[in-house]
């Protein structure tokens, strides 16, 4: 009897090192976070991106205990604007329960409620055995590990780093990542994909602009003439980084529909 419990406790310590996602090659899905932004997997992958996943549930207290953890390391690698995507997929809850616990636990990464986002079929096909499990998905879409225990900053950010993820100065502020305008730069979105950006008629001179897709990639690259600037993208998430030095023109982000 006492041989038993004591395999059983080693058992049970043990599940805290072991893998909790069973499989060598992630497999695609397509989700939409609580924000209604879509999120494809082997997109991010094919972009030479690593993608970080936080397979969690709202009432899990080692979740609400790390989700500040993988904000932090989220933040640290560029609020997935460089190499680095990093996704919260949820199982259990609605988008205003992952919402309260974003907002309760400091999440500031895109997070997928399992019932409204996909998440719950995420959490099968990937067959999830505990929660918070963190893995780290290679470009090739290897599973290079498939549970970053426990997923402290500090942890996260040696793995990540030892992966091939470089840091990068966050672009936007994670409070107002859903704004679509700032004081200075608006962008407009109609459908079929066309974008207008617009700066106040005071900026008596052309201004660069670059626009990245959410995952990193730089889509374009070219000057705001006469105060607009016009385009037609593909529809998806961006990030507009304008280049002017001496002005306070802040990066902005954006849906083209």
């Amino acid at each position: 009897m006492r041989s038993t419990a004591i395999a059983l406790l080693i058992t049970f310590l043990s599940q805290g090192a072991s893998a909790q996602v069973p499989l060598p090659v992630a497999p695609d899905f397509l989700v939409k976070d609580v924000n209604s932004n879509q999120h494809n997997l082997y997109d991010y992958l094919d972009a030479g991106n690593l993608v970080v996943i936080d397979f969690f549930t709202t009432n899990c207290g080692p979740c609400q205990t790390y989700a500040s953890h993988v904000s932090a390391s989220y933040e640290y690698f560029g609020c997935n604007y460089g190499n680095v995507i990093v996704l919260g997929i949820n199982w259990g809850s609605n988008n205003d329960e992952v919402r309260l616990f974003d907002s309760l636990w400091g999440a500031n990464y895109p997070a997928v409620s399992g019932q409204q986002g996909g998440g719950n079929a995420v959490v099968d096909m990937y067959q999830v055995q505990s929660y918070p499990t963190v893995i780290l998905i290679a470009p090739d879409r290897t599973i290079l590990n498939n549970h970053i225990w426990p997923p402290s900053n500090d942890i996260l950010n040696a793995e990540i780093l030892a992966a091939g993820g470089v840091p990068l100065q966050c672009t936007v502020n994670t409070t107002s990542l859903n704004h679509r305008e700032t004081s200075e730069l608006t962008v407009m979105t109609g459908p079929g994909g066309q974008v207008i950006l617009t700066v106040p008629e005071f900026f008596n001179k052309p201004v660069p602009m670059r626009i990245y897709s959410v995952g990193g990639s730089l889509t374009f690259r070219g000057t705001l003439i006469d105060n607009k600037l016009y385009l037609n993208l593909k529809p998806g998430i961006y990030v507009a980084v304008p280049g002017l030095a001496d002005h306070e023109l802040k990066p902005v982000r954006f849906v083209a529909q």
